[in-house]
């Protein structure tokens, strides 16, 4: 086989090319890469040729979740507050929303409260605190040393299961304990990911510190918190919910939350363009890399969310805040080349994770700082879905449609 149309029988049923899956969509083709390098479509090397397929059961369980009406969904009576539509899980939840291209925690606008946020106001509002709850004697319990030759989210996950064990008021579930749980949680995430003791000091400052950092960093690292601490039902806040719904504690969920968001098609693609990013800096033509990466219809994570068709707003608020505070330096530079090649020959624009990936190298960050923040600023939300969840009966229990073979 020489070209995607020298496919059998068989082939072509479970794979379309490249023109055929964008027309099945009603995109452009710079769009379908994009998909794909989001990992919502798969994409195979065609055998002996420089051409890819594409899987045509992702193409069209794509297209049914984008033409699907979420807002004609309609929770069951008397249910628990869930039920699907085209595949999509939908809970009632007062967190957070996004409409027009606009995202909204409690009703406040996110590009508002980036401005002079810090996450730990931003955790009280989205756990619906009355009062401050970050208060100066609410620490997490003292935890072994971990191995320093761990990726931070890895040890993230290993200190959360000794901390829960370690904590003596983990079962307080009035809202004033949960509230507090979820504080001794944060400061310990903060503390594990910049290598230091816990502390009470705002964990934009713990960073800013631990890595040695100016003030201006310390603005934008508050900032890229604040935009990263909830995104609705994403795939680590449902499961989260799931797991709260199980009638784990708050550390059990946040570890189910965790594992989720460090998977490779959820926070691990701000790994994965922070990588790019660095790899087109030291490229000599960071332009014609781009546009070989298009040609060669290689993905280019960090661009275009389904959500915001308009552009990512949390991205052009860290893209804005790095201009004011790096716009002169050759590496905002070359990221800024990166998005306008991007813009100009795909017509997509950078999302959040393009934003923590330029930021890491911006502000020269340590290697893996995009998913650090990702992971740090969404603790506030999984332990807001998280909460809200428990305050609710019942399992989150969908059924599956079955697809295998008829019983006899």
């Amino acid at each position: 086989m020489n070209n995607v149309t020298d496919m059998t029988p068989d082939e072509g049923a479970l794979y379309l090319n490249a023109k055929e899956a964008a027309a099945e969509l009603g995109v452009s083709l710079p769009t379908l890469y994009a998909y794909v390098s989001r990992d919502l479509i798969r994409s195979e090397p065609v055998p002996n040729s420089r051409a890819r397929r594409y899987r045509a059961e992702d193409v069209r369980g794509l297209k049914d979740r984008r033409t699907s009406k979420l807002d004609e969904a309609r929770v069951p009576p008397g249910d628990t507050g869930y039920s699907f539509n085209s595949g999509q899980p939908l809970l009632e939840s007062a967190i957070t929303l996004i409409a027009d291209g606009r995202l909204y925690y409690r009703g406040s606008e996110v590009t508002e409260l980036a401005a002079h946020s810090s996450l730990e106001s931003i955790a009280a509002l989205l756990w619906d605190c009355t009062t401050n709850p970050f208060q100066p004697d609410v620490l997490p319990p003292s935890i072994p040393d971990i191995p320093g030759d761990l990726p931070p989210v890895d040890r993230v996950l290993v200190a959360l299961p000794i901390a829960a064990v370690a904590d003596t008021t983990l079962f307080n579930t009035t809202p004033e304990g949960l509230a507090a749980t979820g504080v001794r949680i944060i400061r310990l995430i903060a503390a594990t990911i910049a290598d230091r003791a816990p502390s009470s000091e705002p964990v934009h400052l713990q960073l800013q510190q631990a890595w040695d950092k100016d003030a201006a960093t310390g603005d934008a690292i508050r900032a890229a918190l604040v935009l990263c601490a909830d995104h609705e039902l994403n795939a680590s806040a449902f499961t989260a919910r799931c797991t709260a719904a199980a009638g784990t504690t708050l550390y059990g969920a946040v570890m189910a939350g965790m594992a989720a968001l460090q998977g490779s098609k959820h926070g691990g693609i701000s790994r994965r363009t922070e990588n790019l990013l660095h790899d087109l800096s030291e490229s000599a033509d960071p332009v014609e890399s781009v546009r070989q990466r298009l040609r060669d219809q290689e993905p280019m994570p960090g661009f275009s969310h389904w959500l915001y068709p308009n552009g990512d707003p949390r991205a052009k608020v860290l893209m804005r805040l790095m201009a004011e505070h790096r716009g002169e330096t050759e590496t905002f530079a070359h990221v800024t080349q990166v998005i306008e090649t991007m813009k100009s020959a795909a017509g997509i624009k950078p999302n959040i994770d393009l934003a923590l990936a330029a930021l890491s190298v911006t502000y020269d960050l340590p290697r893996g700082a995009a998913l650090s923040l990702f992971a740090l600023g969404r603790t506030a939300g999984l332990i807001a879905h998280a909460i809200e969840q428990q305050m609710r009966p019942g399992l989150i229990r969908p059924r599956a449609r079955y697809t295998g073979p008829t019983p006899p």
